[in-house]
């Protein structure tokens, strides 16, 4: 993964969503918030079952961003097994760079000429997060979807917004803590299932003179990756609205027992050595590099980085893969695991019906579609074809997560900003520059509020 890259996935531009809003040419629809504004009339129930969606020939846009690839599934495959299934529908893609592809969505969303299905992220993330078009009424409802059905509840509670579910997740990403088995097998340490037993294996390993924990948090970001581990263990289990509270300012950043309890526990890693005290001087490439040559037994990364964390070094051991278990004893371990940004159907589409036809078919865990799709290997599928190809390592998240017991990352629920705000102050605590936990909160709050509605 690229510099920065974690960050860009789901938080990119997030203000222009307030712009999105204060549009008021949209094609097809009223508006309104909740309501099924399809040019068809049709809802969200309509069966989608039928093979043909139409008798005269029809041409259906999309654009999403990325960058095209040889044989690139979403330009190339996927119309070509569109047209294969529904001779009638002609669909053209359009992929686009990041940065071009919020852009123009803005720009096309304003003049009402948007694309039948665009690319969006879950929750508040980004420009195109799912709440924020939803909310201005661009989005078809998709509720009555198979396809959100054999998603699971987990992926669909991030494409939701006052109870309808608006698109659907693409995959899942997650965040755990990679280990050296032969190490842990060494020292006679099994894999923790409480935050006590995790502090009890760092303490093993150091004074063996093993270092714990290697981070790269020169490139800031990753400071995300241990965080949010933590977070999904102690804060959302108890307040799954949490992030949702913030924007109405039901809860704070500042809130006891909160962010504050997630700081000071993963500031605990560092103040005990557990993290290399060179990590600020170490860049995320360097400490992956670390990891696979053995000079630590344990690193916080993610899903995306597998490949990388199970390369060859300068010494061989066999890797494992576990959630970083922030809970206490005797308390449920929740996996930190994102689903990812997805398609959604524009709410003043002329072909409400032919766009969730291709969707079920996309998304029915069966189809010659599907398995192209899971086959390209870009994420960790989470039902049907292609789930028994996900990396051995990822099988206890995956069992966490069909059990519901996973939470999103938690920038999927602010502003874009909020999260740099964390991770420049948490650098200055680690960096002995003398910020505490409290101003870490506090400021927060404060690009919270500077970021979002309530400073409107």
């Amino acid at each position: 993964m690229k510099a920065r890259k974690f960050a860009a996935i789901f938080m990119m531009f997030a203000l222009m969503v307030t712009a999105l809003a204060g549009c008021s040419q949209k094609s097809g629809n009223t508006g309104t918030t909740g309501t099924d504004t399809s040019a068809t009339g049709n809802t969200a129930g309509t069966d989608t079952s039928a093979t043909d969606a139409s008798a005269k020939d029809i041409t259906i846009t999309m654009m999403l961003s990325g960058t095209q690839a040889d044989n690139d599934f979403e330009t190339e495959q996927l119309p070509k097994l569109v047209k294969e299934k529904f001779p009638n529908i002609t669909l053209e893609v359009t992929k686009l760079p990041d940065d071009q592809y919020y852009t123009t969505l803005k720009t096309k969303l304003a003049s009402g000429e948007c694309p039948d299905i665009i690319l969006v992220q879950p929750k508040y993330a980004g420009s195109n997060s799912v709440i924020g078009l939803a909310q201005s009424g661009y989005l078809l409802d998709l509720t009555g979807l198979n396809a959100l059905k054999l998603a699971g509840t987990s992926a669909t509670d991030v494409m939701s917004y006052e109870g309808k579910t608006y698109a659907v997740s693409e995959g899942v990403s997650i965040l755990g803590t990679y280990y050296n088995k032969d190490l842990f097998a060494k020292y006679n340490l099994s894999v923790p299932t409480n935050w006590d037993e995790f502090l009890k294996v760092c303490e093993t390993l150091k004074s063996n003179g093993v270092q714990p924990i290697v981070m790269g948090d020169k490139d800031s970001y990753v400071m995300q990756f241990g965080l949010y581990q933590i977070a999904a263990n102690t804060l959302y289990p108890k307040n799954p609205s949490y992030d949702d509270q913030l924007r109405t300012g039901k809860t704070k950043f500042t809130d006891k027992d909160t962010w504050d309890k997630v700081l000071e526990m993963y500031n605990t890693l560092y103040e005990k050595g557990y993290i290399s005290n060179t990590s600020l001087g170490l860049g995320a490439a360097q400490a992956i590099q670390e990891f696979i040559d053995g000079k630590a037994a344990m690193t916080f990364d993610g899903s995306f980085n597998a490949s990388a964390l199970s390369a060859a070094g300068a010494v061989s051991f066999e890797r494992g893969y576990f959630p970083l278990p922030g809970n206490a004893a005797g308390e449920q371990i929740y996996a930190s695991m994102a689903p990812g940004a997805g398609p959604a159907i524009y709410s003043g589409t002329k072909y409400a019906d032919e766009c969730k036809q291709i969707l079920e078919y996309w998304f029915d865990g069966k189809s010659d579609l599907y398995k192209a799709f899971a086959d390209t290997g870009r994420f960790v599928v989470t039902y049907g074809y292609g789930v028994d190809k996900n990396n051995p390592l990822f099988s206890s998240f995956m069992d966490l997560y069909n059990q519901g017991k996973a939470f999103y990352w938690c920038n999927q629920g602010w502003p874009s900003g909020t999260e740099s705000e964390m991770e420049s102050l948490f650098g200055e605590m680690i960096g002995g520059q003398g910020t505490k936990v409290s101003d870490i909160t506090a400021g927060m709050q404060l690009k919270f509020e500077e970021l979002s509605e309530l400073s409107q």
